[in-house]
C-alpha cells in the first residue's frame, strides 16, 4: 500500500483510467494535529482528513460530488471550492460551519480541470496558513493517455527551529511569507522523487496553496511543455523550463521522459533556497515514446465588446486595516499598517460591483500598489469567485495564446483586461490571492442578478 504522499503523486490522479461507482462522494473531517515536514521537524497543523495536503478529491467531467464536511476544529470553519463554477450557495464563503457541526455540499464538476479546496471564513489567513487545503481534480477523458498524473500541492512555513509556529510576518516584511518551503507537505529530502522510464509522458499538475509566497519552478535537463493554467487549455502547448504560480493558480505541464537512469535530474525554486527540490528518478528500462494527448480547443470569445465595463484600482495606502465584514469572521485591525483597497477603499467599504447573469463583462485590473513607493513591489493575483475569464490582455497587448484562468497576477504598475460570464446569480466575491491584503480589505462583491 503506498503512502499518504505516494496517493497525492501517483494514485489521486487518475492515471489507471478507471473510477469507481458512488467514489465522488466523499467525508472529510477537520482536525487539529501534528505533521511531520522530514524527519526530525514536525508542526502542528489543521487538516482536511489528517494529511497535508488534505484528502484528495476526484471526480469525472459531469460527476455530481458530494461531500460531508464535519468540523472537529475549535472554531467555525467553511470551504471555498477554488476554481470550480458552482451555484453561489455551494460556494463557500456564505457557510459557517461551527465547531462540532457538519455540513453538506453537493455540486456537478461542470469543466475538467486542476482545482483546489480552502477556508473561507474571514479572517483566512490563520486557516489556510495551517495547513487547511487540498486538490480537487476533475478529469478529461485525454488524462487516462499519460503515463503518470501527478499533483504538487506548493506551500510555504513560518516556523523556529523546532518546528513551532511563528505568529505575525517577519521583520520587514507586509506580508506572511514562510522560511521553509513544502511540496505535498514535505520538505527537503523528505519530498517523493518522480519516478518514471524513458519514453514516458508524465502529466504535472502544480498548485499554489502558499499565502503570499510565489513559486519559481525550474526543471533541469529537461523541458516543461505548459498546456493548462487554473486548469483551462491553452489555445496553444508551449515549452518552458521555468513557470511562475502566484498564490491561487494552477499550472499543468508535461514532462517527456528523456533523459538516462543514473543522472541527477530535478525541478526547484532557483529564487527561494527553502527546501523545494522535487528529484526525478529514472527507473531502468523503456517504453515507445508516447503521444501527448492534448489538443488545443477552438477559439472561444465571449465578445464582450472592446472597452472596460468596470476598471478595478488595486493598491495600498497606510492607516487602518479594512474590517472583516462579508460572511463571517473578525480580526484584530491594525493602527498605522497598510490597508490593502481596490478603487481607494477597503473592504467592507467597497462599492459592490452589479452585473446580470449571461450577460459578457470586460474588467480591468490596474496595480496601483503604493508599497511600491516603499520598495516592496508586489504582484496582485487577482480570483474572481463563481466564473472562468479569458485574458483579453496585458497592458493593451494580446497574451500571446488564448488563456483562461481564474486568477491572474497583475503585475506592479500594469494592467490586465478580462472578459468572463457569470453564470449564476448571487453575491460573489472578487478579491486579492494574497490573504494578508484580502482579509486587510482587498475585496469586494460581485453581485449577479
Amino acid at each position: 500500500m503506498k503512502t499518504t504522499r505516494a496517493l497525492y503523486l501517483a494514485l489521486c490522479l487518475i492515471a489507471s483510467g478507471s473510477y469507481a461507482a458512488g467514489a465522488a462522494d466523499y467525508r472529510i473531517e477537520l482536525r487539529q494535529g501534528t505533521w511531520e515536514l522530514k524527519p526530525g521537524l514536525a508542526t502542528a497543523v489543521w487538516s482536511y482528513g489528517g494529511t497535508i495536503p488534505g484528502t484528495p478529491i476526484v471526480a469525472n467531467v459531469g460527476e455530481r460530488v458530494s461531500i460531508e464536511v464535519v468540523n472537529r476544529l475549535p472554531e467555525a470553519t467553511n470551504i471555498h471550492w477554488h476554481g470550480l463554477v458552482v451555484p453561489n450557495d455551494q460556494d463557500g464563503p456564505s457557510i459557517a460551519i461551527e465547531p462540532g457541526a457538519s455540513h453538506r455540499y453537493e455540486f456537478v464538476a461542470e469543466a475538467s480541470g486542476t482545482y483546489w479546496y480552502h477556508p473561507h471564513h474571514r479572517p483566512v489567513l490563520p486557516q489556510l496558513d495551517r495547513g487547511l487545503y487540498g486538490a480537487f481534480i476533475v478529469r478529461a477523458p485525454e488524462d487516462a493517455a499519460y503515463s503518470g498524473d501527478h499533483v504538487y500541492v506548493l506551500d510555504d512555513w513560518y516556523l523556529d527551529p523546532r518546528g513551532r509556529r511563528i505568529e505575525g510576518i517577519a521583520p520587514g516584511a507586509m506580508e506572511r511569507i514562510g522560511n521553509v518551503d513544502t511540496v505535498n507537505g514535505k520538505t527537503e529530502s523528505a519530498i517523493e522523487a518522480l519516478e518514471v522510464r524513458k519514453g514516458e509522458l508524465h502529466k504535472l499538475r502544480f498548485i499554489n496553496a502558499s499565502t503570499a509566497a510565489v513559486h519559481t519552478l525550474r526543471v533541469r535537463g529537461h523541458r516543461f511543455r505548459v498546456t493548462h493554467t487554473d486548469g483551462h487549455p491553452l489555445g496553444e502547448a508551449y515549452e518552458t523550463d521555468t513557470i511562475t504560480l502566484s498564490p491561487g493558480e494552477r499550472i499543468d505541464v508535461e514532462l517527456a521522459a528523456g533523459g538516462s537512469p543514473g543522472e541527477l535530474y530535478e525541478i526547484i525554486d532557483p529564487n527561494r533556497d527553502l527546501g523545494l527540490i522535487i528529484p526525478i528518478r529514472y527507473l531502468h528500462g523503456g517504453v515507445p515514446d508516447v503521444r501527448s494527448p492534448f489538443v488545443a480547443p477552438p477559439p472561444r470569445s465571449i465578445d464582450a465588446g472592446s472597452g472596460p465595463d468596470f476598471v478595478l484600482r488595486f493598491g495600498a495606502a497606510m492607516g487602518m486595516m479594512g474590517g472583516m465584514g462579508m460572511h463571517g469572521g473578525s480580526a484584530a485591525q491594525s493602527s498605522g499598517g497598510p490597508r490593502w483597497t481596490i478603487n481607494g477603499r477597503s473592504f467592507p467599504d467597497t462599492v459592490p460591483i452589479e452585473v446580470k447573469a449571461g450577460e459578457a463583462v470586460r474588467m480591468r485590473f490596474v496595480n496601483d500598489d503604493m508599497t511600491a513607493m516603499m520598495g516592496h513591489p508586489m504582484d496582485h493575483p487577482i480570483h474572481v469567485h463563481g466564473t472562468a475569464f479569458r485574458v483579453v490582455s496585458e497592458n493593451g497587448r494580446p497574451p500571446k495564446r488564448e488563456t483562461w484562468k481564474d486568477t491572474v497576477a497583475v503585475p506592479v504598475g500594469e494592467y490586465v483586461d478580462v472578459e468572463f460570464v457569470m453564470k449564476y446569480p448571487g453575491e460573489w466575491m472578487l478579491h486579492c490571492h494574497v490573504i494578508d491584503h484580502e482579509d486587510g480589505g482587498m475585496l469586494t462583491a460581485l453581485v449577479v442578478r
